[in-house]
């Protein structure tokens, strides 16, 4: 049996990756550097039970109004790519179960860099050290067929934003409405302005109620983006405690590379679900 080779199976993963499986753990998840702060790090976590390789690259991504990205070969009016203006260290590594690997991200943007938000995302591909290892001879097929091992490659990208001089940036919420294809789903729309991106949680609150019963946590508006639709699915649970009443939908900014936001409600809107 002959299997892709690893480097072969990186190709496919880059051409069509799929979500990341909790075998690898990453904190953060997002990474915001200023002329003050300008390194970070990423602590990767081998969670699963088979040692692994992992490469990681740098790439250009753009968010759709539905909060999908997809890749963004060339900037579009009002879009600033940090990719020229990062490095990091190492680029590959393999870890064992349970092992863990700092990688370390610095800006190199120069002096007189014009003030803006420069985004782009860093892609950690995985796959288990056996992948492009052959089968002992006579193990495979003995009637001259060619037999193909897939080797799925997990990946996980992770934006990182640059930001530099005096940025801000206001959210209104627009509406609130059950989707049209989907009555399990609530569709958010929220509209941004400024010169960066935002980043929080939104939350729903029934009419006399002290606390939230839902929280969708993590939602990013990025520049230039000035729309987003938030689809959040509601399990039966919660739908049931929402239903008919009067809701508070807030979100609140969970932004730490910008502390005086962090806990601030950005937008707010009372509606009838």
């Amino acid at each position: 049996m002959l299997r892709f080779p690893f480097a072969a199976a990186l190709v496919a993963a880059l051409a069509a990756p799929v979500p990341a499986a909790a075998e690898l753990l990453v904190a953060p998840t997002r990474v915001v550097l200023t002329p003050e702060t300008r390194s970070s790090e990423l602590v990767l976590v081998n969670k699963g039970a088979e040692t692994a390789a992992f490469r990681i690259a740098i790439e250009n991504r753009r968010m759709n109004e539905d909060g999908s990205l997809e890749d963004a070969p060339t900037p579009q009016d009002g879009e600033l790519f940090a990719d020229d203006k990062l490095r990091y260290s190492p680029r590959q590594l393999v870890l064992e179960p349970g092992a863990r690997q700092v990688v370390r991200i610095m800006a190199t943007a120069p002096q007189g860099l014009a003030p803006g938000e420069y985004r782009s995302h860093l892609r950690l591909m995985s796959a288990p050290v056996s992948a492009g290892t052959a089968a002992i001879a006579g193990a495979g097929p003995t009637d001259n067929s060619l037999a193909i091992e897939l080797v799925a490659i997990r990946s996980i990208t992770i934006p990182v934003i640059l930001r530099g001089g005096a940025l801000d940036a206001s959210v209104t919420m627009d509406s609130a409405a059950v989707a049209d294809t989907a009555p399990d789903q609530l569709v958010v729309r929220l509209t941004r302005s400024g010169t960066r991106s935002t980043y929080g949680d939104v939350s729903f609150t029934p009419e006399g109620a002290k606390e939230p019963v839902w929280v969708v946590r993590g939602v990013a508006i990025y520049v230039p983006n000035t729309a987003r639709d938030v689809v959040i699915p509601l399990p039966p649970e919660v739908r049931s405690a929402l239903a008919g009443k009067r809701v508070r939908i807030d979100y609140t900014s969970t932004d730490a590379a910008d502390p005086a936001s962090v806990g601030k409600r950005l937008a707010s809107l009372t509606a009838a679900l």
